[in-house]
């Protein structure tokens, strides 16, 4: 399987060769519901249909706004599960709380290490 890649203004999309999207949250402010929905929609078309799992870069974050967070939660179909990657303390009380308060379909887990969240999600592939 070879490397698919999309980008918007906010979020850089990569279909690794091992069958996992990894969503980049870009360091840029704007993410509303119709830019979430958008981006959503894209990770869809870029699996052409299939589901994946998600590990999700949150560490370049720097607001997503309630609504934007409840579409990223809740719309986010094309995800079998969601490893979200942090990098403080701070933000693992945060993505925990979005987790629990969104009600994330998928399983969902907050990692600081990118190999620890890859190892997890691999339990997800097809």
């Amino acid at each position: 399987m070879s490397t698919k890649t999309a980008r918007s203004a906010t979020v850089s999309l990569e279909l690794r060769e091992d069958g996992i999207l990894r969503i980049e949250v870009l360091p840029v402010q704007g993410h509303t519901t119709d830019v979430a929905r958008e981006n959503v929609e894209m990770a869809r078309r870029l699996l052409e249909g299939r589901r994946a799992p998600a590990l999700v870069d949150l560490r370049n974050a720097i607001k997503l706004d309630r609504p934007a967070r409840g579409v990223y939660g809740n719309e986010a179909d094309f995800a079998l599960a969601q490893a979200i990657l942090i990098d403080s303390p701070f933000s693992r009380i945060l993505a925990n709380l979005f987790i629990r308060l969104s009600g994330i379909p998928q399983p969902a887990r907050v990692f600081t290490s990118e190999e620890d969240a890859v190892g997890w999600l691999a339990e997800f592939l097809p």
